[in-house]
């Protein structure tokens, strides 16, 4: 189908500044229909920009969070529906990161003729019972799970990041023969791989801390950790609507003397804290929306020369190998957690094992070599 001419590529996610685990890869799909040939425009909060890497874009503001995840999301919808309606009769192609961003175009595919493509990397309406919800979101959970799958069957071409996630869409009954995988990924050149004086006694947690995140268990493990070596540092480097919570039990562990909480920061600026540790930990909790999925800080630790702490979970051990280029810990259980983390602070010899073997495993994984497999599917 390399025909087509008109191709419109949309997120919630922010693609500028980066922001969200999708971000980057949707802005890369946008760039390599491009470098094809296609005419692309982008319809995704960019902060008011209006042309990201010579694609034109039509902004819109990203769902908000803080407040109802599901009222926030309706709101973009909508907007993000008028600007649709603005192109769809010209466009041969609909790309589609997530389905929050989704939400319509199986109601407008009847109307149109355009192709439907859709990008997976969370499954969202599986964190509901996850995070803390009020009684609509409680009552509305069951409905909004029916809708996200009936939005992903809708889909033409499906694109996921893990095997766990495509077989998941087996079982709700959406035919393997539509679904690609294609996992996440870094750019090791980007990502400062050195290290400070220093590292060898800090610890990190990269990115958002959400409820789904299990930065809690985390906290929880530092107690254990500090007990037999309380020259550590921990770094909690991002915001999100947990972290008040992680720093009140951090607080009510006496442990936030040996903490460092950043809140949000740009990408750039995130990553350039990897240079601080050389540890980095992904402590998520055994639930189902986790259990699918990998996490872009895992690539990030690889190409940071981080080594890597994790619960383990089916999404994550796809790509990765317990003793070579992860360490894994039973999911929810800090003592196992701070265990692990100890087996690395101990011992530089095992540390840097752990390191060499995830720059040698994130070199499979560069988006220079995943994207063109994500846009060879969609326009197979």
């Amino acid at each position: 189908m390399e025909k087509i001419a008109h191709i419109v590529v949309s997120t919630h996610d922010s693609l500028h500044p980066i922001r969200g685990g999708g971000a980057l890869r949707t802005l890369k799909a946008a760039e390599e229909f491009k470098k094809r040939g296609h005419q692309v425009i982008i319809i995704a909060p960019t902060d008011g920009v209006g042309e990201l890497s010579g694609i034109k874009t039509h902004w819109l503001h990203a769902p908000c969070k803080q407040r109802s995840q599901i009222l926030s999301s309706l709101k973009f919808n909508v907007r993000l529906l008028r600007k649709f309606l603005q192109f769809a009769r010209n466009t041969d192609m609909f790309f589609v990161h997530n389905t929050i961003a989704a939400v319509f175009l199986p109601c407008l595919k009847p109307f149109f003729h355009f192709r439907f493509v859709l990008d997976i990397t969370d499954i969202h309406a599986e964190y509901l019972p996850v995070g803390k919800r009020n009684l609509v979101e409680k009552l509305l959970t069951p409905f909004l799970l029916r809708v996200e799958y009936w939005i992903i069957g809708s889909a033409d071409r499906i694109i996921v990041e893990t095997q766990a996630m495509r077989r998941l869409l087996a079982a709700k009954g959406i035919p393997s023969a539509r679904v690609a995988v294609v996992y996440d990924g870094a750019e090791p050149e980007k990502i400062p791989c050195d290290k400070k004086p220093g590292s060898e006694n800090r610890v990190i947690h990269l990115g958002t801390v959400d409820r789904q995140h299990g930065v809690e268990v985390f906290v929880r493990a530092m107690p254990f950790v500090l007990a037999r070596r309380p020259e550590t540092k921990f770094l909690i480097v991002g915001g999100g609507r947990e972290l008040p919570n992680v720093r009140m039990l951090a607080s009510s562990l006496n442990v936030s003397g040996s903490c460092v909480f950043t809140d949000h920061l740009s990408c750039e600026e995130a990553r350039q804290w990897l240079r601080q540790a050389a540890i980095g930990v992904i402590p998520r909790q055994d639930f189902l929306p986790n259990r699918i999925v990998t996490t872009l800080k895992l690539y990030e630790y690889w190409a940071g020369r981080t080594a890597v702490v994790s619960s383990r979970l089916e999404g994550i051990a796809e790509i990765a190998c317990d003793g070579q280029d992860i360490l894994f810990y039973a999911p929810g259980d800090p003592e196992d957690f701070a265990a692990k983390i100890l087996r690395l602070l101990e011992s530089a010899d095992l540390r840097g094992r752990i390191q060499e073997g995830g720059l040698k495993t994130v070199r499979q994984y560069r988006w220079g070599e995943l994207v063109p497999r994500i846009v060879d599917w969609a326009l197979s």
